[in-house]
């Protein structure tokens, strides 16, 4: 897979930054535009002052008068530098939340966008990429590009009245000028071009050094840390990715100062020509005084505004791919829903039918088919089993099921529409389903089973679910109930559950949503046999009138199922009811024998008795 590039010109991407200004902070809009004003009129009251108080000397004015006239221009001068100093400082704060409203948008599409992307390196490596660009306080990509921009106009506004002055002095010193800082130019975009190739291969590295951050703080894994002294191989790791960084900024950073040198180069001949000119020009008399002044500060101010300029121009162009990578992951990770979309309240208030219509799939081109012409159907309302070997492909089903994914071939239908004609979000609503990862939050009780706020709960409904699941006692038992915070290192009075009490208040979560299609993916797998009898039989109670796909390689599930679908080398291999497929002495038979001494006391019985 091969995600798409943005390539929004710099114009485009900065109005696009001032239109994300004007949405969310309206200041900023405001005070970028007064400092490009200040910070362009600002440098020509320096460059004018000195050259003023020459004049006036020279022209022999009276004391009163020369002081008026400097202190007014140095008091308009004074002003502009205040202006300017506040638009920048004014501007920090929220140009600093603007980056925290980037930041968000990119985790929410993180959160939203199409799941297949996410499961990937290459997606990872994309989001990385995007994300990076926030993750450094003022070098952050908008930030930078903000101060380039406003640096840009403003220096644009002084380059054009310097233009001006060193053109009165002689066209080709201006030429001159232009020249060699154009080679500064090309000088300093070899190092950028190189640091812009390596983007990949850092954003790779961050990505790995994120991850293996988090996974030495997390807490749980603490155990395995001590007793297999993982401490030496996080180190190691840590060492081999700090050394690989190390490596590349530095080959980064050294082009970086030989670019540099030369530029101190370039300037020394640029300037000393220009100077040793106007030092000619005023003992020859060609000019006065006051214009040598004049003509030596704009010599110097072009070229550091040129510089200023070549600097902007650049910090604009590496920035500019970077706000393109955030704005092709903003506008690219998500497959567009149909043009016609079929309604989903064709669906509503009924039971659903699910049918797969050889439908194929795999994950890359690379690897062989998952699911290889897989054809099943479960009637609306009836509770079927999807059972197999780890790495069978009945995950796969789900993710197929929920429109995670689409499948290479074939068709999925939901009461005889495909699923691919309905809107994605609208087809979420659908299905309450536990998988295997369990998602816990750092909220109370209420909020991981309802996604509410506290004051839409409808608690009846929560303890109900609960109760099913098997876990409201252990709830009820703590003195803040459902209210509980499900997190002891944000608060102490928090609960703390066991995986297998945490899987039962996931179970509730399910329960809770009361979608039409329940999907149990291995939800029992961290319970003891007895405990997930309870919850099979609490589950067959309440899902009555639902469509319910269980799924599981162990086979407790399957004495509560109208269907059991054998799913094995990529298709469904045995379709029946458990006394069925017992008779028929097949795959199912011998693994339901194999696990039989966990369900019953007499293997040689088929009724399953949990011990």
């Amino acid at each position: 897979m091969t995600y798409p590039q943005k390539n929004y010109s710099i114009p485009a991407n900065m109005l696009h930054l001032m239109g994300m200004a004007w949405r969310y902070y309206k200041i900023v809009f405001f005070l970028i535009l007064l400092q490009m004003v200040a910070g362009g009129l600002m440098p020509l009251f320096g460059l004018y002052l000195p050259v003023l108080a020459v004049d006036l000397l020279l022209a022999e004015r009276g004391m009163r008068e020369v002081l008026l006239i400097l202190g007014g221009f140095a008091g308009a001068f004074a002003l502009l530098q205040i202006i300017d100093a506040v638009a920048k400082q004014g501007k920090y704060p929220f140009q600093n939340m603007m980056r925290t409203v980037w930041q968000k948008l990119l985790f929410f599409k993180a959160l939203d966008c199409d799941y297949r992307l996410m499961e990937t390196a290459e997606g990872q490596t994309w989001y990385e990429k995007a994300r990076k660009n926030f993750t450094y306080r003022d070098n952050g990509a908008t930030q930078q590009m903000f101060n380039a921009m406003a640096g840009l106009v403003s220096g644009g506004i002084s380059f054009v009245f310097l233009v001006g002055i060193l053109a009165m002095l002689h066209p080709l010193v201006l030429v001159g000028l232009a020249v060699l800082a154009a080679a500064g130019y090309f000088t300093d975009k070899i190092p950028l071009e190189y640091e812009e190739s390596q983007r990949d291969y850092t954003a790779a590295l961050s990505k790995k050094h994120r991850y293996l951050t988090q996974a030495m703080g997390d807490v749980s894994a603490g155990k395995d840390m001590r007793i297999y002294n993982l401490s030496s191989l996080f180190t190691r790791l840590g060492k081999e990715l700090m050394a690989a960084k190390f490596i590349v900024y530095t080959k980064i950073a050294n082009r970086y100062f030989t670019a540099s040198a030369l530029q101190g180069v370039l300037g020394l001949a640029r300037d000393g020509a220009a100077y040793a000119y106007c030092i000619w020009q005023v003992t020859q008399g060609y000019i006065s005084v006051p214009e040598f002044i004049l003509f030596m500060g704009a010599i110097g101010s072009f070229s550091g505004w040129l510089n200023e300029l070549i600097t902007h121009v650049l910090t604009l162009r590496r920035e500019n791919t970077h706000v393109n990578d955030v704005r092709g992951f903003l506008e690219s990770t998500n497959q567009d829903d149909p043009s016609q979309s079929l309604n989903i309240d064709i669906l509503s208030g009924k039971a659903v039918e699910i049918e797969f219509c050889d439908v194929q799939f795999s994950y890359s081109r690379e690897t062989s088919p998952v699911l290889d012409g897989v054809n099943f159907k479960i009637h609306a309302g009836e509770k079927a089993a999807l059972v197999g070997t780890n790495g069978a492909g009945k995950t796969t089903i789900v993710k197929l099921l929920c429109g995670f994914y689409k499948a290479d071939a074939g068709e999925i239908l939901l009461n005889g529409h495909n699923i691919n004609r309905f809107r994605r979000a609208d087809l979420y609503t659908l299905f309450s389903a536990v998988f295997q990862d369990m998602c816990m939050l750092p909220l109370s009780v209420a909020e991981n089973v309802g996604f509410t706020p506290p004051d839409r709960h409808d608690e009846k409904r929560l303890i109900q679910a609960l109760k099913t699941a098997g876990i409201y006692e252990e709830i009820a038992a703590h003195p803040e109930g459902l209210q509980a915070y499900m997190n002891r290192n944000i608060k102490a009075s928090g609960l703390v559950l066991s995986g297998g009490q945490q899987q039962k208040l996931m179970l509730a979560r399910a329960l809770y949503k009361d979608a039409p299609i329940l999907i149990l993916d291995e939800p029992t797998a961290a319970l003891d046999p007895i405990a997930e009898s309870e919850v099979y039989e609490g589950f067959h109670a309440v899902t009555q009138g639902k469509t319910a796909l269980f799924i599981s390689h162990r086979l407790a599930s399957t004495r509560f199922c109208d269907r059991i679908l054998m799913l094995s080398g990529g298709k469904i291999t045995e379709n029946g009811d458990h006394e069925t497929l017992i008779t028929q002495n097949g795959e199912y038979a011998h693994m339901y024998e194999v696990q039989s001494h966990y369900y019953k006391e007499n293997p040689n019985e088929n009724e399953v008795h949990y011990v």
